[in-house]
This record gives C-alpha cells, sequence and structure tokens, in this order.
C-alpha cells in the first residue's frame, strides 16, 4: 500500500498526466464533465446528464470517455465519491452525513460501495483516521 501511494505521489509531483487526479484530459468537453463531477459528487449524476453536459449523445460520449479514461463514466463518478468520502471521514465526518453529501439514498448502499471500493466500512476508516490523527 505504502509502495502504491509513494508511486502515486511521485507521479503526481513530476506532473504525469497519466496518474494525476482528478484526471486532466485534453479533450474540453469530458474536461467540463469531469470538473462537474469532482465539484459535486453528489449530484444524481446519470449517463444522460454526463453526455448532456459533454455535449455528446449517449454513446458517443460513452465509447470517447472509455477511451480516454480506461473506465466506464459509471466508475468514475464511484471513484470521485469513494476518494471525497475518504476526505470526509478522515476529518471526521459522520458516516451518515457523508453518504447523505455524496448522494446515496441510504447509509447501507453507502457502506457496501465503500466497503467494495476500501475493503472496510466507512466508520472502520473513520476510526483509523482518528487514531493516525492522535498519533
Amino acid at each position: 500500500m505504502t509502495t502504491v501511494l509513494l508511486s502515486a505521489l511521485r507521479a503526481w509531483a513530476m506532473g504525469d498526466r497519466s496518474t494525476a487526479w482528478p484526471p486532466r484530459p485534453d479533450d474540453p468537453f469530458l474536461a467540463r464533465v469531469v470538473a462537474a463531477v469532482v465539484d459535486d459528487p453528489g449530484q444524481e449524476w446519470t449517463l444522460d446528464s454526463l453526455a448532456s453536459l459533454g455535449a455528446m449523445s449517449r454513446s458517443v460520449f460513452s465509447a470517447r470517455f472509455r477511451e480516454a479514461f480506461g473506465s466506464s463514466p459509471a466508475s468514475f463518478v464511484t471513484e470521485v465519491r469513494m476518494r471525497r468520502a475518504k476526505e470526509l471521514l478522515d476529518a471526521g465526518t459522520p458516516v451518515s452525513e457523508t453518504s447523505w453529501a455524496l448522494g446515496y439514498t441510504s447509509d447501507e448502499g453507502f457502506s457496501r460501495a465503500f466497503r467494495r471500493h476500501t475493503g472496510i466500512a466507512p466508520s472502520a476508516w473513520r476510526s483509523d483516521a482518528r487514531s493516525r490523527a492522535s498519533v
């Protein structure tokens, strides 16, 4: 885990666009979509709304997004939400409030998604963050 984190930090510091977060596509229409999702991850993002924001049809948007990022738009939205969730939980935000802020309709749904993404429950992540901060 530490090696992966250090590699990501080095790449970011050296300006490697392939590992930058958030990703910075050369396509201005995709860049607009990325910025909107990062700015408001709790919005109910659908393929239709993302494609509309990118001024493309759903099929063209999906293909261009996959080509640029190597994943689906839905996977990207989830990644943005999970990164934000980690930030909020690290800052001490309650799980319920984090879930609501990120557009989940239930704490259980958020907890399942978070556990799938990180391997641990959001409450455990939050507890770990508190113990790291006190060291």
